[in-house]
């Protein structure tokens, strides 16, 4: 250890200014446990001034462990999220048709990747597809559902009727 994070470590324990931790730790020869003695001397014995070579209380670690087994819990809670997230995206598949021929179909993790990394290029391709009549759907247990389907499908026939309207203006 430095003699600049010894100096550091007595100021933070000893709760005094670094010039004053500096200043104790030369005139004790760089030993810390002396300089704090010193200090202590010099402060008082001030509750909140503390620095001790005994183990912490039982009390104190088994907060700390505690806690850190919180942390762990958390950390793993959310890896578990992503892992059960990640599956589903693998075994519920995004679908391109364009009439009654399948055009695409890739995993929607695949989807959502390219949603999050490359959204400029995505989504004007989603849109432009539905204006060339492209119709999305999803397959799979959790999202192959009716509900979700029927709304791609609203989508999809609300383009074409913009699309209808902006040909029928042109002819006009």
């Amino acid at each position: 250890m430095t003699h600049y994070e010894m100096a550091e470590k007595l100021a933070e324990k000893m709760i005094v200014t670094l010039e004053e931790a500096k200043t104790a730790l030369e005139a004790c020869d760089w030993e810390m446990l002396d300089a704090a003695l010193m200090l202590e001397k010099e402060h008082g014995a001030d509750s909140e001034r503390a620095y001790t070579t005994r183990p912490e209380p039982e009390e104190e670690r088994s907060r700390r462990e505690q806690a850190k087994e919180r942390r762990r819990g958390a950390v793993k809670s959310l890896g578990e999220l992503v892992r059960s997230l990640f599956n589903m995206g693998n075994r519920n598949r995004f679908e391109v048709r364009k009439g009654d021929e399948l055009t695409l179909e890739l995993p929607v993790t695949v989807l959502v990747l390219l949603l999050i990394f490359a959204f400029w290029i995505c989504l004007p391709l989603l849109v432009i597809g539905l204006f060339v009549g492209y119709r999305y759907s999803f397959s799979g247990a959790e999202l192959g559902r009716e509900s979700v389907n029927n709304a791609m499908d609203k989508a999809a026939d609300a383009v074409e009727k913009v699309k209808e309207e902006v040909v029928g203006e042109k002819k006009d």
